[in-house]
Formats: C-alpha cells, sequence, structure tokens
C-alpha cells in the first residue's frame, strides 16, 4: 500500500500540470452629459466584430444597477471585461494600447463615459 501512495504522490508531483482561471476584470463608468446607456450599448455593439477580426480572446458587457439611481447620482454603470487566461488577458491589453482600430473604439468609449483610469476589479479565480 505505501509504494501506492508513494507512486501516486510521485506522478502528482512530477505530471505536468496546467494551471488556467479566467480573468475578469471590471471598470466602473458614468455617463457624460446627453449620452445614454443605449450610446454605451451602441460602442459593444461596434466593439465585439472588431475584438473578434483581431483574433483577441476578451469579451465585454456591461452591467447596470437593478435599483433606480439616488436623486442627483450621475447614471453608473460598469463594463465587464473577460478572457481565459492571463496570457490572453495580457494580449488583448496589449491589443487595446497599440492598435489603430482599437484607438478609435477607445475614443469611442471616451465620449459616451468617464471609466477611471484603473480597474476597480480584476481576479483570476
Amino acid at each position: 500500500m505505501k509504494f501506492y501512495i508513494q507512486t501516486l504522490l510521485t506522478i502528482l508531483v512530477f505530471a505536468p500540470l496546467s494551471v488556467s482561471a479566467e480573468v475578469l476584470h471590471y471598470s466602473s463608468c458614468t455617463l457624460k452629459d446627453g449620452k445614454t446607456l443605449a450610446d454605451a450599448q451602441g460602442w459593444v455593439d461596434d466593439w465585439r466584430p472588431m475584438v473578434k477580426s483581431a483574433g483577441k480572446d476578451y469579451k465585454i458587457r456591461l452591467l447596470i444597477g437593478h435599483a433606480a439611481q439616488a436623486d442627483g447620482m450621475p447614471p453608473n454603470f460598469a463594463i465587464e471585461g473577460r478572457s481565459s487566461t492571463l496570457t490572453s488577458y495580457a494580449a488583448a491589453w496589449e491589443w487595446w494600447y497599440s492598435d489603430a482600430k482599437a484607438a478609435e473604439s477607445s475614443a469611442q468609449i471616451n465620449s459616451i463615459a468617464d471609466c477611471g483610469a484603473a480597474s476597480i476589479y480584476t481576479t483570476t479565480e
């Protein structure tokens, strides 16, 4: 019995293991005056075929609250980005900051909403 346990432990230690974790990225955004969530969704609709044609593993969607905004509060939403692995996540962000079409898309969302300079939450869980 001891031999089988040692053999199993040896296999587990030396077997090639593949670690993969989906990466999620959330950015908090506030619509600019005169802009609507439909404008933001229009950006998503333009963005999806662009990222697909670039061959990047990165998907986005808008997240909105289910409760009405408090009086005087600006309309907020979040952009959720997701990628299959940390490697594909990094490749997508490298593309976002270096590709001309991505720069046009960035200008488009920046004309619709202020999304801050950094994410509010990123996970690889």
